[in-house]
């Protein structure tokens, strides 16, 4: 029987450290990600819209449907929207494609955050900062 003894080294210890860090910068863009902003909406004002995952597939979803209308000439509040603070709109197809996008834009802003806090040498130890993040 033999064994081997594997001593970890400075970058060993270096490189656990980042994954660690890493991961807790995973999990605050996914947290800033699922609380969502507040987006102003031509012509109605602020609408608070959430990041989760099936926010995003709903977003999605009733984009598509907004684009529909849009193409059929619907220029009407007909798309009824809950959001994030559970009240509900009636958008017209115009005004939830800006939600949506306007939703998208900021989810996309808090990954590219995500990426340049990766980039950091060295990694900030509170990655939660709001200094951090748009």
């Amino acid at each position: 029987m033999t064994f081997s003894l594997h001593i970890k080294t400075a970058e060993d210890i270096a490189q656990e450290r980042q994954g660690v860090l890493h991961a807790r910068v995973n999990a605050e863009r996914e947290r800033r990600i699922g609380m969502g902003h507040l987006v102003d909406v031509t012509g109605y004002g602020g609408v608070p819209v959430q990041g989760r995952s099936q926010d995003q597939i709903n977003l999605l979803a009733l984009k598509d449907t907004a684009r529909d209308l849009s193409e059929a000439g619907v220029t009407s509040a007909v798309i009824p929207f809950r959001d994030g603070d559970n009240t509900d709109h009636m958008l017209t197809p115009a005004q939830m494609i800006e939600v949506a996008n306007k939703g998208k834009s900021a989810a996309s802003a808090i990954y590219q955050a995500a990426w340049a806090i990766k980039a950091m040498d060295p990694l900030p130890e509170d990655v939660t900062d709001d200094a951090l993040w748009p």
